[in-house]
């Protein structure tokens, strides 16, 4: 069975729970940053970036910025490790 890969548009449109269950399942953590004393953590999921801050760690979203811009990268350059992303995580 193939798995299908989402957009960012469609992610965008899923439930929370969804979006957490599949960031934390197939996303690639690629940092984390501080801004105004807050944990933001980026991820990388079927080639798109999603930025979050959470309210309750890994149960609920407070913010999220998802985005295919590899602009959202430049905060989190001293953290990537190039071997580690990779274009699609798992089987197509």
């Amino acid at each position: 069975m193939t798995k299908k890969i989402l957009g960012p548009q469609e992610f965008k449109e899923l439930e929370e729970d969804i979006q957490l269950t599949l960031l934390h399942n197939d996303g690639v953590h690629v940092g984390k940053r501080k801004l105004h004393g807050k944990t933001l953590i980026l991820f990388q999921l079927h080639g798109f970036y999603v930025e979050i801050l959470y309210k309750e760690y890994r149960k609920k979203i407070y913010y999220m910025l998802v985005s295919a811009d590899t602009e959202m990268l430049q905060p989190y350059l001293d953290q990537i490790h190039v071997r580690d992303l990779q274009k699609h995580k798992g089987k197509d």
